[in-house]
């Protein structure tokens, strides 16, 4: 069995259901199987979702491929088989409260994991999927007016977080990303009636902790919550093990991403830094993660970005790219001097990958960058992160 004939199977059961809506255009379960069948196309999403199902048609074998994020490196190619994905789906929905009742809306590419999950997730459950091609919050929220659920990476979850309060949002599950304690909060007040929800994980491993975000935990950023279950967690070294039945095919267990943390005395993990953010600073460590936390409780700073650079005398530095008004010297007192960067870069805008992350590659290499003096952010663009090449 595979995710096409999962989906054969919703058709002939509730083929009148609304399976996809991508922003006016809907499609029952019935109406989406025959789009598969004819390999109809459309727009990117639509696209995306029919190719992923055509070639597990055409390919009816239990493996099929997945992409890393590539937030920090050239995406790669995984393979993943079905079972690893669906033996868990009872549990991420059950956590994350998806059920045939729930009207999930999503954005982005089927590229990212994340996103690509979150659809067999909810085809799993029998619930619908609302999404659209726009990178446009004032649609996202029109949309979001219908929905019961909210699956966005943080960048583009904080983007909601405006406006007049929705309560018909039941839950908010994200994750890739840590969220700071002002926009978890903004989050809270925005949908008042949803729990919100952190997980931490990888595309090679899959879930791994999450955590119930509150207004008395919003401020342990790093803090990423308890295992799922049939999850086990090791530190080494300083590095984080996991032991999971749910991993890519060739991974052994336990096994690390080189992501570093640790467990506190509740069994908590504390996440210190993805591994290829590990700087060396002339003998000190330090985690660009950390160091973009601090960089975002400074009044004035919208959003932070750190990337790493080569430096002939420390060995490793790091420049902070930064969007907002606030001045240098007001950045650097709020640092201590091993967090102070080699340079402090304004932009009008962080550039985003097709994961909806912050693309660091692009920052390195000085691609799409926008500067405060060179051009314009096109009106349809959101200000704080999408640059003109993702609009």
């Amino acid at each position: 069995m595979n995710f096409y004939d999962l989906l054969k199977a919703r058709a002939e059961t509730q083929g009148d259901k609304i399976f996809l809506q991508v922003d006016t255009k809907i499609f029952t379960y019935r109406d989406f199987l025959n789009a598969v069948d004819t390999q109809a196309g459309g727009g990117k999403f639509f696209t995306q979702a029919v190719n992923f199902f055509a070639a597990q048609k055409k390919n009816p074998s239990n493996a099929f491929e997945v992409k890393t994020s590539g937030s920090t490196d050239a995406p790669k190619i995984l393979r993943r088989t079905f079972d690893s994905w669906l033996g868990f789906f009872p549990t991420q929905n059950k956590i994350f409260r998806v059920d045939a009742s729930s009207k999930v809306f999503m954005h982005g590419s089927l590229d990212f994991t994340g996103n690509l999950n979150t659809l067999l997730a909810v085809l799993h459950a029998g619930g619908s999927v609302v999404t659209t091609d726009k990178f446009a919050p004032k649609t996202w929220l029109e949309l979001v007016k219908a929905a019961t659920n909210i699956y966005l990476v943080p960048t583009k979850l904080i983007l909601l977080a405006t406006g007049l309060l929705l309560e018909n949002i039941r839950s908010i599950f994200t994750g890739s990303q840590v969220l700071t304690e002002a926009q978890s909060l903004a989050l809270m007040k925005k949908f008042p009636a949803a729990e919100i929800f952190l997980y931490y994980g990888s595309s090679e491993q899959s879930f791994i902790t999450y955590k119930k975000i509150s207004a008395d935990n919003a401020g342990e950023v790093q803090n990423l919550g308890k295992p799922f279950d049939g999850i086990k967690i090791f530190i080494r070294d300083g590095l984080i093990y996991v032991d999971t039945p749910f991993a890519v095919e060739g991974v052994d267990n336990p096994s690390t991403v080189g992501d570093a943390g640790f467990l506190n005395a509740d069994g908590d993990l504390i996440f210190l830094g993805r591994g290829e953010d590990f700087i060396n600073r002339g003998g000190v460590k330090l985690y660009a993660s950390a160091v973009e936390q601090k960089l975002l409780t400074i009044g004035g700073v919208e959003a932070a970005a750190v990337v790493k650079v080569e430096d002939n005398l420390r060995g490793e530095n790091f420049i902070a790219y930064v969007v907002g008004t606030v001045d240098k010297k007001i950045i650097r007192q709020a640092l201590t001097p091993v967090e102070s960067p080699k340079e402090i870069i304004f932009v009008k805008s962080l550039p985003l990958n097709a994961s909806g992350k912050v693309d660091k590659p692009a920052l390195k290499a000085g691609e799409q960058l926008t500067r405060l003096n060179v051009t314009t952010i096109e009106s349809n663009c959101p200000r704080r992160y999408a640059t003109l090449a993702h609009c």
